[in-house]
């Protein structure tokens, strides 16, 4: 189905009206503020309980799996979608790294910066939005009984896209009071839609499913027909992330990884067959050659039933073995096979390899473990470089075309690289501001944690620097702040500075040639003395 571009905005009722104007206060969010209507307040989706439509582990088998892989190439993205879900459900290695890289972009501090124009100071509006969006942003106020986000968890279900490939969350909007700035309109709360809620057509656009999505659990029940119409405006925030140029459904990060999962999980069986098989001892059993089929019958019925039990019963003229099928040497096909798929998965998803025990082992080392962590430590910019141009390119404009009318000087998100600033980084600063860098002393308080004091608290201050002195007249040192009160120049302080250090040292060398001629002359006399003291 075609979605007409053009369909947007025709015929469609406002989403917001104008609550009231203020006149020439054209930087005063109150002055153009507009007041979100129902549609952009309500809910509109809401996640079934009972909506899957794969069948269970067991019955993916590798041709099932390339089927949903190349059916999802076709439009049907809903299999795929579930086929990651089972994905991250039953694979450890797999879910540990999606959340190492998850939660490392959640933990970073989210800040936002003034529209400038280059070598340019922001404009006073240009402040003020700023100071808009992240007051409402970090007022956020989501209702926790009905699964809504706050500003992390929206952060953390937008990430969701970066693995899956795409995601979508609903906004609903509100009007309350953002403190200092006045009355303004932002998010109260962001919500995941379930990708039934949406697809692609046959053209590649995104839209938005406005039929009857819910469908039966059986297996026997086709998906009904989806009817796709464009995302309503400031509604519905899209995150999309490819691996590869092409269709978005081609595109996600889990793809290169689902037949990796498909054999893990089948070895994974066959390691279970083959602990029960080589973990017990080999039960024998020696019965007489004239026994009857049923008592043979019967022996074998006991020997593939004893399982743990540590009894057994048998006919008379049975001799019962336990045979021990001793240690197996090295890894099985099976253990290499598991870990290899883990390996694949960590290095995809954190550019990683290095885990617990490979160091324990003593594979690797410090060089090894240090080019890992700079991996990693791309792979995060990456993932909250992902993120801040969602909130550039969607949430901030429509903030400010709720609060302003326009979206002209719209503030950029980014994302610290830690929460609290670093050794290295106090040593940067320092570096910049002596060089007359302006750093904001804001900025500097939020990077590194530290709170405003509060009224006459005690506060840590510089040791105030030592006034350089001059030797006076009467050879006693003179402070510089002192001859400066007196209306001597500065520069001619530091001269008489310089002459007066410069005297000390002639004065010290002198001292010294004084000493060396004495100890000469006391040498030469001594040694004319003592021979005519012997010669008398």
């Amino acid at each position: 189905m075609k979605i007409e571009a053009k369909k947007r905005y025709e015929g469609r009722k406002r989403s917001s009206v104008k609550l009231r104007t203020n006149g020439k206060k054209a930087i005063d969010a109150q002055s153009t503020i507009l007041a979100p209507i129902a549609t952009l307040k309500r809910r509109s989706t809401r996640t079934n309980q009972f909506n899957w439509i794969l069948p269970s582990v067991g019955a993916i088998t590798p041709t099932y799996l390339e089927m949903i892989l190349r059916g999802a190439l076709a439009g049907n993205h809903v299999q795929q979608y579930q086929l990651f879900d089972m994905m991250l459900d039953n694979w450890p290695e797999l879910s540990a790294a999606t959340q190492e890289l998850t939660y490392g972009v959640t933990r970073r501090e989210i800040i936002f910066d003034p529209f400038t124009e280059e070598d340019e100071k922001p404009t006073d509006s240009a402040v003020e939005k700023t100071k808009l969006v992240s007051a409402v942003l970090r007022r956020m106020n989501p209702k926790a009984e009905e699964d809504e986000n706050g500003l992390k968890a929206t952060v953390k279900d937008l990430m969701d896209g970066w693995f899956r490939g795409f995601v979508c969350l609903e906004i609903m909007w509100d009007t309350f009071d953002a403190g200092s700035i006045g009355l303004a309109t932002g998010p109260r709360a962001t919500a995941w839609v379930q990708p039934q809620a949406y697809g692609f057509n046959q053209f590649g656009v995104l839209g938005y499913n406005t039929a009857q999505y819910y469908v039966d659990t059986s297996l026997y029940t086709a998906p009904s027909q989806m009817k796709l119409e464009p995302f309503p405006p400031d509604k519905f925030l899209i995150g999309i992330h490819k691996v590869k140029s092409g269709s978005p459904l081609a595109g996600p990060m889990f793809r290169a990884l689902a037949w990796w999962w498909c054999a893990a999980n089948f070895a994974s069986d066959w390691l279970l067959n083959l602990a029960q098989v080589f973990g017990l001892p080999f039960r024998w059993a020696t019965y007489q050659t004239a026994a009857a089929e049923e008592t043979v019958s019967a022996i074998c019925d006991m020997l593939a039933n004893m399982g743990s039990a540590g009894w057994g019963a048998f006919p008379d003229g049975t001799t019962m073995e336990l045979k021990d099928v001793g240690e197996r040497g090295g890894n099985s096909p099976q253990d290499s096979l598991l870990d290899r798929a883990d390996r694949y998965a960590r290095s995809l998803i954190l550019g990683q390899t290095m885990t617990g025990t490979t160091m324990t082992s003593g594979k690797g080392g410090q060089a090894f473990g240090t080019v890992e962590a700079q991996l990693k430590q791309d792979r995060l910019e990456a993932a909250s470089d992902y993120v801040a141009d969602i909130f550039n390119e969607q949430l901030i404009p429509s903030i400010l075309r709720l609060n302003y009318g326009n979206e002209d000087e719209a503030p950029i998100c980014r994302f610290l690289e830690e929460n609290e600033g670093t050794y290295q980084d106090a040593q940067r600063d320092q570096i910049l501001a002596n060089i007359g860098v302006p750093i904001p002393l804001s900025h500097m308080r939020k990077k590194y944690s530290i709170p405003e004091p509060e009224g006459d608290e005690e506060v840590l201050t510089p040791p105030a620097p030592k006034l350089p002195t001059a030797i006076g007249a009467d050879g006693k040192p003179v402070p510089l702040a002192d001859k400066a009160a007196q209306g001597e120049p500065v520069a001619q302080q530091q001269k008489d500075r310089a002459d007066a250090q410069k005297k000390e040292q002639v004065a010290a060398k002198a001292e010294e040639i004084l000493d060396d001629l004495f100890a000469r002359e006391l040498k030469r006399l001594t040694t004319k003395l003592i021979p005519k003291e012997k010669k008398k």
